[in-house]
């Protein structure tokens, strides 16, 4: 029998959420309970994860922090953002939904934490994953007017098929919908990569109750080719690989999207309020020997030092790890440019100040550097490496650490960055430097006090 708690120990007019067991896989599951012409009333109920009843889980973008509107749960209000209101006003059916905005208790950085970890369950064990794209109307057409135009296209192109030559007006009729269709803000969101990469079946409504197809949408992104890739690199990105996936999912337990380096080379850009999703909104994605240790509780300084000891990882493994010839086939490759260029590309997206990024250049380029010597001279020894081998074995960041100079007449607080490689911890000092100077690393003096934050 499925373990189902009602969270109804709610006191006061405002809703507040039960505390989930942190010993168990447990998962909220909203339900409408009555509606009638002037009320709607919702009960969210927890379940054991493995028990839990059959769900739809909603992918759409939170939108602005204000206005908000409210919800009746339990019949307690429960503030929400407007587009989410705007959807449960539009969604007609009463199947439980997974909403991270109600099912989360977001202001519990533990529970929060917690749950992210578990998202690839999440949206994998789902029915299928609801695609809520807002009606922008700040373009034009509206995405509204965009999704009625894609259908009547799709409609008409199914109807009148192709001529011999391969050509069709009714085809083309469409491409401006499809346009706009992945233009909506939706598809700058970040943590959308992993909901609709985790599964298969795709639902999209738009606001104004209108449904498209997510299989007409993606087939009609792929022959329009380069055009949209010009347009909508990301998206197009996206959208590329929600098909590959499940495509390799066929023939190999390994995707493309398996690791931090390749996720991050492809989807840093897009967008998300809090810099540490930047890595934690792919870790759903990731294989669990490449996965970053979800916590809140972490500054954004180490959750991005943790994705780069985790590209270090890969790169190890994919240079140096034997494969067997059914994973040959599907192997992802990847040389030191591509690893450099992942941890610079996620450093600038973090949203570091400027101070912090002119630091933080140098030491990105110093340690990958350190990883090609280590490697040429392993392979000049003829040492055997491994996967397990990391010839960084930390990094840090320190923030307004006190310098004295070698004379000790002269103090300064700085930021630095630091890596630990043969034994020995060498710093990146945060200060301004002219386009001229040599970004300079070095080792900390002996009589210089550095606090120990091994």
């Amino acid at each position: 029998m499925a373990y189902a708690q009602a969270n109804t120990n709610c006191v006061g007019r405002f809703y507040k959420h039960q505390p989930l067991d942190s010993e168990k896989h447990q998962i909220r599951l909203l339900k409408l309970r009555n509606s009638s012409e002037h009320t709607v009333d919702y009960c969210l109920i927890t379940f054991d994860f493995e028990s839990a009843p059959s769900y739809v889980a909603l992918s759409y973008t939170w939108g602005d922090e204000r206005p908000t509107g409210s919800v009746s749960i339990d019949s307690k209000e429960f503030e929400i953002r407007m587009n989410l209101l705007n959807f449960l006003r539009t969604y007609e059916a009463d199947d439980y939904l997974w909403i991270d905005q109600i099912s989360i208790d977001q202001s519990n950085s533990e529970e929060r934490s917690h749950q992210v970890k578990m998202m690839w369950k999440i949206y994998s064990r789902c029915d299928y994953v609801l695609v809520w794209l807002q009606n922008e109307t700040t373009c034009t057409p509206s995405t509204k007017q965009a999704a009625l135009d894609f259908n009547n296209g799709v409609q008409s192109y199914l109807k009148h098929g192709r001529r011999e030559d391969g050509s069709s007006d009714d085809k083309k009729s469409f491409d401006w919908p499809t346009l706009a269709l992945l233009h909506n803000p939706y598809f700058d969101r970040l943590w959308i990569v992993q909901e609709l990469l985790l599964n298969k079946h795709v639902r999209v409504l738009v606001e104004g109750n209108v449904w498209i197809s997510w299989e007409s949408l993606r087939t009609k992104r792929e022959e329009l080719g380069d055009k949209i890739q010009k347009i909508l690199p990301s998206t197009s990105r996206m959208v590329d690989a929600q098909l590959w996936r499940h495509i390799f999912d066929r023939h190999t337990d390994v995707s493309v999207t398996d690791y931090t380096t390749i996720n991050v080379g492809l989807f840093c850009d897009k967008k998300c309020q809090d810099p540490r999703d930047k890595v934690y909104g792919f870790m759903a994605l990731v294989q669990p020997s490449s996965r970053v240790e979800i916590d809140y509780t972490k500054s954004v300084h180490q959750v991005f030092l943790d994705a780069v000891m985790s590209m270090i990882r890969e790169y190890w493994y994919m240079r140096h790890e034997p494969s067997d010839s059914g994973y040959q086939l599907h192997r992802v490759e990847w040389d030191f440019k591509t690893s450099l260029e992942s941890s610079w590309s996620l450093a600038k997206a973090m949203a570091f100040t400027d101070l912090e990024t002119s630091g933080l250049r140098s030491f990105v380029e110093c340690i990958w550097e350190r990883v090609l010597e280590y490697e040429a001279m392993a392979r000049s020894r003829g040492l055997q490496v491994d996967a397990g081998t990391h010839c960084i074995t930390s990094v840090g960041y320190e923030s307004e650490t006190r310098q004295v100079s070698m004379n000790k007449r002269l103090e300064a607080t700085c930021h630095r960055w630091w890596y630990k490689f043969e034994g020995n911890r060498y710093y990146h000092d945060c200060k301004e430097w002219s386009d001229k100077a040599k970004l300079q690393e070095y080792t900390v003096p002996e009589d210089v006090r550095i606090p120990d934050l091994a």
